[in-house]
């Protein structure tokens, strides 16, 4: 090092030809300078940093099955294929009680991903916690059938085999939920109930009582399950319960998913129809941060531009179409205005909550999530 900083002043006074001989490295020491030797030696080296990728809007399914969970007959790598040729961002594999891995081989411990590629789909390690026992409580519909499915998306543990996780000595629903999300602080990854009203299995009060345990994620559109979605004269629809758990101050957020099985011609649960749009960076962990912040909306087909607050408003643009669109703001339960256009605003109010529902002329639809203040 010293002789490289010779080298630079020797330069700097007289050039390589200079016609004097390079002076001994105590030199400058001699000559009382050589805290510039010193300075020189000690100096960072400044290496630019790498540019943070912009965050952009990611399409991708928090609901997915493949081989592994026994009711669907499609390899993982066709799986992965169907998505990525479909313009997907990123999946998750969510097989029945097992974290699958991509290669029977791999080993991807500690990591939210099983794929990760500098471009094409990524696959996040998931699995869907799935219990069918009869005669929870509260009681659903007279079949007495009950279904506690969750999803953990984004998991870091890889267990061999079957998971069990089940409490089977209770009756209580909530105690059910509350074993998968005991589960989840071994597996990891972020909790979203799935198809919730199923047998009409839910309530305002066990979905607001297991979001405040830790369900974060909220399926309030599965494809597959459009009987229960909307609900009937008897039972709330999945939107309705989602409101009135959000009017109690509860933190929850909704997707859209297909909850896909088939891949091909025809099956009992065909993939695509049901997503979310997340807003982060392309990186696995950008995405799973975004999901439980709730940067992102739910969609059965409507592309929006902009879904966010701005300057104490909720602001909600559809991308360029031709079609006809309505937006709808849904204040503290409530519709609040109507706007038939491609975009609208509405302030957030100071308490409760603002979110909309954007319809496209053919029925497909987006779900912004609620904003607070």
């Amino acid at each position: 090092m010293r002789h490289a900083a010779v080298l630079v002043l020797a330069i700097s006074c007289g050039g390589v030809d200079a016609p004097h001989p390079q002076p001994p490295v105590n030199a400058f020491e001699d000559a009382g300078l050589s805290y510039m030797v010193d300075a020189l030696e000690d100096a960072p080296v400044e290496v630019p940093a790498a540019p943070i990728a912009a965050e952009t809007w990611l399409r991708g399914s928090t609901h997915v099955h493949a081989r592994p969970s026994g009711d669907s007959t499609t390899p993982i790598p066709e799986v992965i294929a169907w998505y990525e040729t479909r313009g997907y961002d990123f999946i998750v594999l969510t097989d029945h009680n097992q974290v699958s891995e991509l290669d029977p081989r791999s080993d991807t411990t500690g990591q939210v991903a099983v794929r990760n590629p500098p471009t094409g789909l990524i696959v996040f390690a998931g699995v869907e916690l799935t219990y069918n026992p009869n005669g929870c409580l509260p009681a659903g519909d007279a079949s007495r059938k009950c279904r506690i499915h969750v999803n953990l998306v984004g998991a870091t543990s890889r267990p061999g085999g079957k998971i069990e996780w089940a409490d089977r000595t209770t009756k209580d629903r909530v105690a059910k939920y509350q074993a998968a999300l005991v589960a989840a602080k071994t597996i990891g990854g972020i909790a979203q109930v799935n198809h919730p009203s199923w047998f009409w299995g839910m309530t305002p009060d066990v979905l607001a009582e297991i979001a405040r345990r830790g369900v974060v994620l909220y399926e309030l559109w599965n494809v597959q399950f459009t009987k229960w979605n909307a609900g009937d004269k008897d039972h709330p629809s999945t939107e309705a319960i989602w409101d009135t758990v959000l009017a109690r101050g509860v933190t929850l957020w909704a997707v859209a998913t297909d909850d896909a099985h088939n891949y091909g011609h025809g099956g009992k649960y065909p993939a695509g129809g049901g997503w979310v749009v997340v807003k982060a960076r392309r990186d696995p962990q950008a995405i799973l941060d975004a999901l439980a912040a709730g940067k992102f909306y739910a969609s059965t087909g409507v592309t929006l531009e902009r879904a966010e607050v701005d300057n104490g408003e909720l602001v909600v643009e559809v991308a360029a179409t031709d079609a006809e669109h309505v937006i709808e703001f849904v204040e503290n339960g409530k519709l609040a205005s109507t706007v038939k256009g491609k975009s609208a605003r509405r302030a957030v109010p100071a308490g409760g909550y603002l979110r909309a529902v954007v319809t496209r002329s053919d029925g497909a639809k987006a779900w912004v999530q609620p904003a607070r203040r």
